[in-house]
């Protein structure tokens, strides 16, 4: 075996080593693809939320020091061969910012040894997890900022209240709010998740017009929508199956993506491209978003004329693959 297929196979190793406990599917937030990732936390601390079982039943744990010594070594040599020094960091885990302020300040420091090159560190983060870290004696989010801590991800989902408590997703509008206002009060910038699809058709037309109205008070640097998927062990399912919660096609949450993004006049990025969208579309707000109204409605268009049931088929096959 030569010398460059010696270090692929360990480099293989070192990563099976590094991400196996996270399972198949393993995530992280689509604005921080290309970073490096270092396991801290595995899966989420809430984990009630009723149309996610994105973390397979896993318990939640934080990992301790001696593990994520041990990972930023194996990341150490990983990258070691690396033409540019790695400078974008991502901490691993459903909402690892729910880590306590010390620990996330240590964690800071021990990747700064292994990589001085660091800019930033970005993770997941609830709206909660925010917000325990401001108030009181100290500004924990500030000196978070200071440490290298940014570009936090939040799962908003929804700025409808009915649609947030119906989820069972554990914060609500005003939480949210407060969240991305104490982000921005310390300079840390932040992308928003929100999911089409969340408030089904019956809370559909709220979902999208207090969703709406919450970013349009925002600063996200980045919005990233998504679309409902039942996950087989999500606890939404079975209100599925009883026709209580009453799910929207895929045409349908491509006209509520439209009317949502047709209702924003923020200052962002819109990135439609996840996977679960059925058409996958990426612009800049409000530069683009007339282009992007436009084709969005050529895609309505087209895919009303054409065999839906195909396209899904082949964007569904294509998920693993791509």
């Amino acid at each position: 075996m030569g010398q460059d297929a010696e270090r692929i196979q360990e480099i293989r190793r070192l990563k099976q080593e590094i991400y196996g406990e996270y399972g198949v599917f393993y995530y992280v937030p689509m604005a921080e693809s290309y970073t490096v990732q270092v396991p801290v936390t595995v899966s989420c601390s809430y984990r009630r939320c009723l149309y996610c079982d994105l973390n397979q039943g896993m318990a939640f744990r934080e990992l301790s020091f001696d593990e994520i010594d041990a990972n930023l070594e194996r990341l150490r040599v990983i990258h070691e061969r690396d033409t540019r020094p790695p400078s974008r960091f991502l901490l691993a885990g459903g909402n690892p910012f729910v880590l306590s302020t010390e620990k996330l300040l240590s964690i800071a420091e021990r990747v700064r040894a292994v990589f001085p090159s660091c800019e930033y560190i970005a993770c997941f983060a609830r709206a909660d997890d925010v917000l325990r870290k401001t108030g009181g004696a100290s500004d924990e989010l500030a000196t978070l900022h200071q440490a290298g801590y940014d570009r936090l991800c939040l799962g908003i989902e929804s700025g409808s209240d009915r649609v947030l408590r119906y989820q069972e997703k554990g914060v609500g509008r005003a939480e949210n709010a407060a969240a991305m206002a104490a982000l921005d009060a310390a300079g840390m910038r932040y992308s928003a998740y929100v999911m089409l699809g969340l408030g089904g058709r019956d809370m559909s037309a709220e979902h999208i017009t207090e969703t709406a109205d919450l970013l349009n008070a925002a600063h996200p640097f980045e919005l990233t929508v998504v679309t409902l998927v039942l996950f087989r062990g999500a606890r939404l399912v079975e209100k599925v199956r009883t026709r209580e919660f009453r799910r929207m096609t895929s045409l349908e949450t491509l006209k509520e993506g439209r009317e949502l993004l047709s209702r924003l006049t923020l200052s962002t990025v819109w990135n439609g491209t996840h996977k679960t969208n059925l058409f996958p579309i990426k612009g800049k707000l409000p530069e683009h978003k007339d282009l992007l109204l436009r084709r969005i409605d050529a895609a309505l268009a087209e895919m009303s004329r054409g065999d839906l049931k195909q396209h899904e088929l082949r964007r569904w096959q294509n998920w693993g693959i791509e």
